[in-house]
């Protein structure tokens, strides 16, 4: 206003002081943006030496078989992916990435070295704790609301939901078949999706 009043730029203004405006330290802190995370990352070397893993839901329908719920698992290497339809995630979870071990480790003949997650309350249960330390598996935990470091299950999540929901849309399809067309994803994506329960998927 002291700028526009010098240089004539608007009448009629009132007179403005030439004391500076002081600076509100809590309105700055308020406003500031986290800095925005590298796009680069290091990728394994070998399959399974790191599985990433989050769950999604609460689904706004339930399933046929009653879930509304999925977790994930990826592999960092080969970025194939397993999907785990659950009814409960703070249950389940440690039995799906149980079977997940049991399967991939007899395929491949190599053990899983690491796991990461969000550090959900289903991943911090003692059970799936002592498993992890029994079998000599490390686990990695992001830091509180920064979803950016688990961004490959975060990606694969939203990729497997938006899939569904456009083949449901495309065919008029009733909603509650959003969790079941997630076994299909892998005609679209150039990286395997395997779901790896589908018999909860079944009619009862």
């Amino acid at each position: 206003l002291q700028d526009l009043q010098l240089k004539h730029v608007v009448f009629g203004l009132p007179k403005v002081s030439g004391r500076k405006a002081q600076i509100c330290e809590a309105y700055e802190l308020e406003k500031q943006q986290r800095r925005p995370f590298p796009n680069k990352r290091n990728r394994s070397w070998n399959n399974l030496d790191l599985i990433h893993s989050d769950v999604w839901g609460p689904a706004q329908n339930v399933n046929l078989g009653g879930s509304r719920y999925f977790v994930s698992f990826i592999d960092d290497y080969s970025q194939h992916t397993w999907i785990y339809l659950i009814k409960k995630k703070s249950e389940e979870v440690f039995e799906c990435f149980r079977n997940l071990k049991s399967l991939v480790e007899r395929e491949t003949e190599r053990k899983i070295k690491c796991l990461r997650s969000d550090g959900g309350k289903e991943y911090y249960s003692s059970q799936l704790n002592c498993y992890l330390q029994q079998m000599g598996i490390r686990t990695e935990f992001i830091y509180r609301y920064t979803p950016e470091q688990n961004g490959v299950a975060e990606r694969k999540n939203r990729s497997v939901v938006e899939a569904a929901g456009a083949m449901l849309g495309e065919k008029s399809m009733p909603k509650y078949l959003k969790i079941r067309e997630t076994i299909s994803i892998s005609d679209f994506e150039s990286t395997s999706v395997h779901c790896a329960n589908i018999r909860c998927l079944s009619v009862k």
